[in-house]
């Protein structure tokens, strides 16, 4: 049986769906969290990351500070 992609949790976006939704490329939303700099997110499994469309929202209006991301950082 093939390995499918699961849908993402109701309310939330993968990595490239709410690249789209901000109207950036998705390298840009890689950047912006790796930097913390972008909305939040939470990784979903090792390489997997998902958005909140609620915190998509906010952080384009401008309603939170650099928002950074939920998973721990890892120094080059």
């Amino acid at each position: 049986m093939p390995n499918q992609i699961k849908p993402p949790p109701r309310g939330w976006l993968w990595s490239a769906e709410a690249a789209d939704y901000l109207g950036v490329c998705v390298t840009t939303l890689y950047r912006w969290r790796r930097d913390g700099i972008g909305p939040a997110c939470k990784r979903h499994g090792l390489r997997r990351y998902a958005y909140r469309i609620t915190d998509l929202d906010a952080w384009m209006n401008g309603d939170t500070e650099d928002a950074g991301t939920e998973t721990s950082r890892v120094a080059a």
